[in-house]
């Protein structure tokens, strides 16, 4: 609502003054850059420097091709003479964040660059970034806008400031929000075990996988629930399905009992989430290791575990080295534990967390989003020249790699296939993308050993996205930007938060050491913080 206000006062001013700012910044994006045609080749190269994290480990790129020259960067070429000069890159995480810092506190970016939220707010209070608002405007592709306005103009409001847009930002899939309960199917069959609804019923199917050899080696090698080594609720393997469970939302600020907007890892309910937790490690329920474990995703692949939670898509994660190792396992995604009333209660996900962001003074700011959706047709499929791209190849080669697409992509997709499979549709009924998914699976005979590239996605989009179907009754977080303390004291806070987490359910310190806990969150700058985050929230 509020952006209709200001669109209409915003015409208003400009046919009172006959031209405004408006006018003056299309006519110089015009004037610089190119014909309002949003899939654009330019009769000349033009050249965009750009950040790139990169990851040493994937090993998914032919023979030959590099990360500033592969399938990805010559597909945009191609089509819009667009290259790309890699002037800023590190290994991901830390390496690359501390490299994109220096070159934001020195204001030498480069044209542009894929940032977190926190460093966008950073960019735009320095006055680095050009204004996007004209560009996207009139360079958008129509799909791109389509995709948008399912978020509901959610997505480009977190990447407007002071009415500008300031950033393309990204599109989340609120599908990756739940993690479900995966489960060996194969090993509840061979325990003559139901699958797991309740809380109980976790805690007994995993005392079985520990105690009644459900791999059949005659060793006693096997355990109950992994652990995330790195967040105990979000990470790989982490616990968010338990802790919301109890009503609990760790990192989230939802209305407490009073109606007022609080921090969720200090709430009462935690304290009753990691009771539970508490036990289970106690009752060696979980992996006594989990805490030590470089990589807990080692014990689903070396067939060591048979459940562990964790979003619809770990086909491409995990289980694809499990399948690989063990043919016969049998994975799927369950919602799980329930409440009382039958519901599985789920965090939801920020609608954008990435955002491409253009240097101010860039001669060919349109470029960036020229460049984008060549990528979202690509990706897409959507583009029939897309075809030609090898699927096998790891995504995040493409030079600014966004997720845009239908915030409720993941059910779509997974309702699309599932006509199919049940004859209610044909396989030229579903979108570009899906119908390739679907005759790649199909080819293999949907088996994981003959192309793993081809059942990943279709498992993901039809036993890993089956339970979005399920009774979900999802939390949101009222707030996911950054304020000032924050950034001066989320370190500290966070890294105080894990370890009082991780002791408690260690058995290391006592539980009520989550009451002094909190009260030393409260004195070390969390007082302070929510009083910023009621504050932004007009509170």
């Amino acid at each position: 609502m509020k952006k209709w206000m200001i669109a209409i006062l915003a015409s208003t001013m400009l046919l009172a003054s006959g031209c405004g700012a408006n006018d003056q910044d299309a006519s110089k994006t015009k004037e610089a850059g190119a014909p309002a045609d949003p899939f654009y080749k330019y009769p000349e190269p033009v050249t965009l420097t750009i950040a790139k994290p990169l990851n040493p480990e994937d090993k998914t790129l032919p023979a030959g091709d590099t990360v500033d020259n592969n399938q990805f960067t010559r597909y945009i070429f191609d089509k819009t003479n667009i290259k790309f000069d890699y002037t800023l890159t590190a290994k991901s995480g830390d390496p690359f964040t501390q490299k994109v810092q220096v070159a934001i506190a020195s204001n030498d970016i480069p044209d542009v660059m894929v940032v977190s939220e926190k460093d966008l707010r950073q960019l735009v209070e320095a006055g680095q970034l050009e204004d996007m608002t004209q560009v996207y405007e009139q360079y958008a592709s129509q799909q791109v806008k389509d995709f948008y306005a399912t978020t509901n103009g959610k997505a480009l409001e977190k990447a407007t400031f002071d009415g500008k847009l300031m950033a393309i930002p990204n599109i989340v899939p609120q599908g990756d929000a739940p993690y479900f309960l995966w489960i060996r199917k194969d090993w509840l069959d061979k325990l003559g075990l139901q699958e797991p609804k309740t809380l109980d019923d976790i805690e007994s199917v995993a005392k079985a996988f520990i105690e009644k050899d459900p791999d059949g080696n005659g060793k006693a090698d096997t355990i109950g629930l992994p652990g995330s080594p790195t967040d105990l609720v979000n990470g790989d393997n982490g616990f968010a399905s338990l802790f919301s469970y109890f009503d609990a939302y760790p990192g989230y600020w939802m209305k407490d009992k009073e109606g007022k907007v609080s921090y969720g890892s200090i709430q009462p309910q935690v304290k009753d989430a990691l009771a539970k937790l508490r036990d289970w490690y106690a009752a060696g329920l979980i992996d006594k290791e989990f805490a030590l474990r470089k990589e807990a995703y080692e014990l689903m692949s070396g067939g060591k575990a048979g459940m562990f939670f964790g979003p619809w898509w770990m086909p491409w994660g995990p289980l694809g080295d499990a399948v690989k190792n063990d043919p016969k396992s049998n994975w799927i995604a369950l919602a799980a534990p329930l409440d009382a009333e039958g519901n599985f209660k789920t965090h939801t996900v920020p609608v954008s967390s990435s955002f491409v962001v253009v240097k101010k003074g860039v001669e060919h700011p349109e470029a960036a989003m020229i460049a984008l959706n060549t990528t979202v047709a690509g990706e897409r499929g959507t583009d029939p020249d897309a075809k030609q791209l090898d699927n096998r190849v790891n995504p995040g080669y493409w030079p600014m790699r966004l997720v845009i697409e239908n915030a409720d992509t993941v059910t779509r997709k997974h309702d699309m296939l599932r006509e199919v499979l049940d004859g209610k549709a044909k396989p030229e009924d579903m979108i570009p993308e899906m119908q390739e998914i679907y005759a790649k699976a199909k080819a293999a005979n949907f088996d994981p050993t003959k192309d793993l590239g081809a059942w990943q996605p279709y498992y993901s989009y039809t036993i890993g996205s089956d339970p979005l179907h399920g009774p979900l009754k999802p939390a949101e977080n009222l707030f996911t930007s950054i304020t000032k303390t924050m950034e001066l004291k989320n370190a500290t806070l966070s890294k105080m938060e894990k370890e009082t987490y991780l002791k408690i359910i260690m058995g290391k310190e006592p539980l009520d050491s989550f009451d002094a806990f909190v009260e030393q969150w409260k004195k070390l700058g969390g007082d302070q913080i929510t009083k910023e985050v009621r504050e932004a929230l007009g509170e």
